[in-house]
């Protein structure tokens, strides 16, 4: 684990009850109202709006730094390599697993908000969420790496829930999670995060993975 990710963790003054009821309120129970569709999945900008300032509120009572949540940029070009090659992999086998299974490119992608501003806006704060806060709250509770790795994964597939052929949309989310939480504790910067996301969700999307029709694409 990062010295980062430690300076962080230690730096949390919210009790471990608190951060439970938080990860409950902001990453799961959202999730399980659109499910049980007492909120329509086409309302989730809504919802996402309201769990980025529930988010944010939760960050300034706490007292969260922008350090704590790793958007700094002075390590941005230790760390560059790392991430491009992750992020060049990932899109590579995302690419290679569509042709094997016969998904093929979304046709008039660009004529849709996803691929113009959504990919990154969506990466953005899931980023901030579920590496910058996420990661070291659940360092405040958990003390194996290796745990921390796997319950962000599971936390970040469950978000996926909501999209349909499960079958495979998690499993790649599970992995893709594992990715990015490994890549997130070795490597601790949010900018570059952001960025590697961003780039991957596009190309997920577009191999026609994570699409909800009439909503997504």
């Amino acid at each position: 684990m990062n010295d980062q990710i430690h300076y962080s963790i230690e730096n949390i003054k919210t009790s471990k009850k608190e951060i439970y009821a938080q990860i409950f309120l902001v990453f799961i129970l959202p999730i399980l109202l659109i499910k049980a569709h007492l909120i329509e999945v086409e309302d989730r900008i809504w919802v996402l709006g309201i769990l980025i300032s529930l988010l944010t509120a939760v960050l300034i009572k706490e007292k969260w730094t922008w350090t704590m949540l790793g958007a700094t940029t002075y390590r941005i070009k230790k760390y560059l390599l790392p991430y491009v090659l992750f992020t060049i992999c990932t899109i590579l086998l995302c690419y290679v697993f569509s042709e094997r299974i016969g998904n093929e490119e979304l046709i008039g992608w660009w004529k849709h908000g996803h691929f113009l501003y959504g990919f990154f806006i969506v990466s953005l704060f899931q980023e901030i969420g579920y590496r910058g806060y996420l990661i070291p709250a659940l360092g405040k509770i958990i003390k194996k790496p290796i745990f921390i790795i796997l319950v962000n994964a599971l936390i970040f597939m469950f978000l996926h829930v909501i999209f349909p052929n499960p079958m495979i949309g998690l499993p790649i989310a599970f992995i893709g999670g594992i990715g990015f939480a490994v890549m997130y504790m070795k490597y601790p910067s949010l900018p570059l995060i952001i960025v590697s996301h961003a780039l991957i969700n596009f190309f997920v999307v577009l191999y026609g993975f994570f699409v909800i029709p009439g909503v997504t694409y």
